[in-house]
């Protein structure tokens, strides 16, 4: 404590700093958006380096390369179609497309839904349905319903979805990923028939399929990896049974490179499978031009129709699709 006999002369000093600091104090504006500070209560600044930083546009060749011909007006689907994607990096390629399904609604700039198609390689009726194909959570759901329609001039007893890119967007060679939890439980899911693949603008020969999860006691371990010259059928494909567990016991990610005369696949990173212009002698007439992308859930075909047992509501959950280039 200072004795009472101090010069006046300090007293003032010290009296005059106290005074302009908290002139300064109560003068210092405030950050955008934060509450006015309180008279006498210290204002929290964080250190420079813990600040966020303002986010950076995406740089424009990771920019998803959408060709809108129909969909949803602006600015909703400018805004789906330029927003920084969510892919980590891989090297050697580029993102050129995705689809997180972290929206409210199916984007129809990227997708077409199909609608009252019955095929005859299964027994289902392709459906608009928001029962049948919807993103909720984060994730793109696509659900076979056992239920009886009327599907064109035919009475069928499934609907099930279908999406494509069909005049939206196509691709000449890259890598291709979905990462998606299957139906295809062991006990309750034969007829069941998810699959991500690729089919040529053209509709000529030519198929790639990335996976495909049929269902059933004798399919539900294993993913398989297909490609088509065409339907009679000649095709070539490989069954690889999961290390551990099953497609429909979680999220997989299942993976295709397309380059000049090779095909190569994965699953949750780990090669499996691959073709090329020694193994397929229609190789380069077959994958030489662009292919557009296909995400449904099949009911029945020719790997067995669905039983007594078969489990409805059957969800194939897409957490992503993501297409990169070199």
């Amino acid at each position: 404590m200072a004795p009472r006999s101090a010069p006046r002369p300090v007293v003032l000093l010290v009296l005059g700093g106290l005074l302009a600091g908290a002139l300064i104090h109560l003068t210092r504006p405030a950050a955008p958006g934060s509450p006015a500070p309180v008279a006498g209560t210290p204002v929290a600044v964080a250190p420079a380096e813990s600040r966020p930083s303002p986010a950076s546009p995406p740089a424009s060749s990771t920019r998803p390369s959408v060709r809108v011909t129909d969909g949803p007006s602006e600015p909703a689907a400018t805004r789906a179609a330029t927003r920084p994607p969510k892919a980590p990096a891989v090297p050697g390629w580029r993102l050129v497309w995705a689809d997180e399904f972290d929206d409210t609604v199916i984007d129809r700039a990227r997708w077409n839904v199909r609608d009252g198609e019955g095929r005859d390689v299964d027994l289902g009726c392709n459906v608009a349905s928001p029962r049948n194909a919807f993103e909720r959570d984060g994730v793109l759901v696509i659900r076979a319903l056992r239920e009886r329609v009327r599907c064109g001039s035919q009475t069928r007893s499934y609907t099930e979805a279908y999406l494509d890119t069909i005049g939206k967007a196509s691709f000449t060679y890259g890598r291709f990923e979905v990462r998606a939890k299957s139906p295809t439980v062991p006990d309750g899911s034969q007829g069941l028939w998810p699959a991500f693949w690729l089919r040529p603008d053209d509709g000529g020969k030519g198929e790639i399929d990335v996976v495909e999860l049929p269902g059933g006691a004798a399919y539900h371990r294993a993913a398989t990896q297909a490609i088509f010259y065409d339907y009679t059928p000649v095709k070539q494909d490989n069954r690889h049974t999961l290390t551990t567990g099953h497609p429909a016991d979680g999220f997989h990610t299942y993976t295709t490179e397309w380059e000049p005369g090779e095909l190569r696949w994965y699953i949750d990173g780990v090669p499996v499978y691959r073709r090329d212009r020694t193994t397929t002698p229609w190789f380069a007439e077959a994958f030489s031009r662009p292919f557009n992308l296909r995400l449904n859930v099949q009911v029945g075909g020719w790997l067995g129709d669905p039983d007594a047992a078969t489990r409805f509501p059957a969800d194939f959950v897409v957490d992503h699709v993501r297409v990169w280039q070199r």
